[in-house]
């Protein structure tokens, strides 16, 4: 392996998280059978590191499944920005019955 090229790891799901002098161990694993599966790789974070790593991957899972679907559905950027506009005019904000009472009668 060239040093330029980083391992690769196949995991399936966390197999454990611990937490111990600031540092989260998060084991990783790999189905076996049925309910079992077995550690394959143990992810040290910085405790103060955690929070913003789950958010980056939460945004890039979120931004790639809207490509996909954008892609599924085979519109263009622009379709999809006009459909958009078209919903935000469409769904106009519901008023509650206090903002209704609130609200004073226009006379005729």
């Amino acid at each position: 392996m060239s040093d330029n090229q980083i391992e690769e790891i196949f995991a399936e799901r966390i197999s454990n998280v611990s937490h111990a002098n600031g540092v989260f161990r998060i084991t990783l694993g790999e189905n076996e059978d049925g309910n079992n599966s077995r550690p394959v790789v143990r992810l040290l974070v910085p405790a103060n590191q955690l929070g913003p790593m789950i958010q980056g991957i939460a945004n890039a899972a979120r931004n790639i499944g809207e490509q996909i679907q954008f892609n599924a559905d085979g519109g263009s950027k622009d379709d999809k920005q006009d459909a958009q506009k078209t919903k935000a005019k469409t769904t106009a904000p519901r008023q509650t019955k206090a903002k209704a009472a609130a609200k004073p009668k226009r006379k005729k």
